[in-house]
């Protein structure tokens, strides 16, 4: 939704960010710098007539249901 609306989107990336940096007093920043900097990849590959419907979603994944290398990371 873009202002109540539908947003209308030629490209979706979602990123998948330990629950934890939500909680960080600096989230806003670090998740505005996310979404912009993911948006900007995407343009510089794509084009940047593509920015306007680039759509960046940040998924929390909580430590218990995070694992590397087959073996969970709490």
């Amino acid at each position: 939704m873009q202002g109540g609306k539908a947003a209308d989107t030629n490209a979706s990336v979602t990123l998948g960010v330990r629950a934890g940096v939500f909680d960080r007093p600096d989230a806003a920043r670090i998740t505005a710098h996310l979404g912009a900097a993911l948006t900007d990849a995407i343009t510089r590959v794509a084009g940047d007539d593509l920015r306007t419907g680039t759509m960046v979603e940040l998924v929390a994944s909580p430590p218990e249901r995070t694992f590397v290398g087959g073996t969970l990371t709490v």
